[in-house]
């Protein structure tokens, strides 16, 4: 970490701490999962077991099979949905199993 004369934004230290470390696609990976919980809402989180990413893959893990066939139908919309959160495109697929 670069030596400063004086207060600096949290969210500089926060961003070189993580460049730092090297675990920038971690913390995106994690802020890719939170999204999907915020954008899916309640009906669709109550029949979520859990979602990861692996590479620009998110997972989703329904236990509902008609839900999992409504999502699976749908995903091009929910990626874009999601992506359009980041000022990057950090989803490249959505699966749903």
């Amino acid at each position: 970490m670069a030596p400063t004369n004086g207060p600096r934004p949290l969210g500089d230290v926060i961003k070189e701490v993580i460049d730092e470390l090297g675990i920038e696609e971690e913390v995106d990976e994690a802020r890719v999962v939170e999204a999907w919980a915020g954008l899916a809402g309640d009906k669709i989180n109550s029949v979520t077991e859990s979602a990861w990413m692996k590479g620009s893959t998110l997972y989703v893990k329904i236990t509902s099979a008609a839900w999992r066939q409504e999502l699976h139908m749908n995903r091009r919309k929910w990626r874009e949905r999601l992506n359009g959160a980041f000022e990057k495109d950090p989803v490249d697929e959505l699966v749903f199993r």
